[in-house]
């Protein structure tokens, strides 16, 4: 069980309000406007098992003992599509992880790609699957890690979402969208490298205490750093209102490299989790859960986002979210922030 935070010490980057969007819904302290989120400026529970390549599951005994190896498991719930926005786009109501997306590519017990991208939900309201760019993205992503050799020259995990990235804009495969993205590449000699490009999160965890993560990327509150596929005639409308799109590239990606040791734990996850819970929250959520990582890591992350959803959906559970807005107004805000939640959690061993 998670503990009831209270106020939290969390800084907030410079902001500017020429932004408009909407991807969730706010429960409680009647803000639901400040739960839009943007990607655009101007004038004006479904859960899924271990995966390895295939599909297969491996067997980490079946490492060499001078190796890392690494367990590793998904679970996820999207939010409610009851907007009348989703009701022509079928994909996106059909999505089982909503907007948000993942990819797990397991090579060996030894060699693992991971990560997660949220679709920004505004899209939706223009009558685009937002759902569609995270999607690509990550099947592309996971399609270039299975290439991938570890005893020849490889892809770092930010050139796998520019190499990912570029395919999916040249393939035409997605009319409009825009992403965040996180990929990570755990190797043999325990090093965990990660490519973080808007406010997705990866934390590692010891001893179930936080000893690394990643920084969020916005440009302004709830304007998260964004891959985006615009076409021209979109862009030079927005341009004739004084107006631009939030459009990065893969090279604006923060790059991390962290050695891990046995027995960490690793979570991969998008905003509905770091909107809604501090990491504080998720230490005491491990402590609780120790035995249980070690003998079933699927149960764990189960657990783990069914608790989210829960504190996502409650009007007096004072949110990271609720706590920003608060601090940004100088009036009490509380509830939690309704979210499509993806979690990628990965066991060292």
């Amino acid at each position: 069980m998670f503990a009831s935070p209270g106020l939290r010490s969390f800084r907030l980057p410079n902001r500017s309000f020429y932004y408009f969007s909407h991807s969730s819904k706010i429960i409680g302290g009647n803000y639901s406007l400040f739960s839009k989120r943007l990607f655009f400026s101007g004038s004006q529970n479904n859960f899924n098992n271990q995966y390895g390549s295939n599909g297969q599951q491996y067997d980490p005994s079946s490492a060499s003992t001078n190796q890392f190896t690494y367990k590793s498991v998904v679970a996820y719930q999207p939010k409610d599509r009851d907007d009348v926005i989703y009701q022509k786009l079928k994909d996106s109501i059909m999505s089982p992880t909503g907007e948000d997306n993942f990819f797990i590519q397991a090579n060996s017990v030894s060699d693992l790609y991971a990560g997660v991208a949220d679709g920004v939900g505004g899209w939706a309201e223009h009558g685009y699957d937002s759902s569609a760019i995270s999607r690509e993205l990550c099947k592309t992503m996971a399609e270039i890690s299975s290439t991938l050799n570890p005893t020849k020259i490889q892809l770092t995990p930010k050139e796998i979402i520019d190499e990912a990235y570029k395919k999916i804009k040249n393939d035409k495969v997605v009319q409009v969208g825009g992403t965040t993205a996180v990929a990570t590449h755990f190797d043999a000699n325990g090093t965990l490298t990660v490519a973080n490009l808007g406010d997705s999160w990866c934390g590692v965890f010891r001893n179930e205490k936080l000893t690394y993560q990643t920084k969020f990327q916005t440009v302004g509150f709830n304007a998260p750093y964004q891959l985006a596929i615009i076409p021209n005639a979109m862009l030079k409308e927005a341009a004739a209102r004084g107006g631009s799109y939030i459009q990065n590239i893969p090279s604006d990606a923060d790059e991390y490299s962290f050695q891990l040791q046995k027995d960490d734990v690793v979570i991969i996850a998008t905003d509905g989790v770091t909107d809604n819970i501090a990491t504080d929250d998720m230490e005491i959520f491990l402590k609780d859960k120790k035995v249980e990582t070690n003998t079933n890591l699927q149960q764990v992350a189960n657990a783990f986002v069914k608790d989210v959803v829960k504190l996502s959906k409650d009007p007096n559970f004072p949110s990271v979210f609720a706590q920003e807005i608060s601090k940004l107004y100088g009036k009490e805000y509380r509830g939690g922030k309704e979210d499509d939640i993806t979690v990628v959690m990965v066991k060292v061993e």
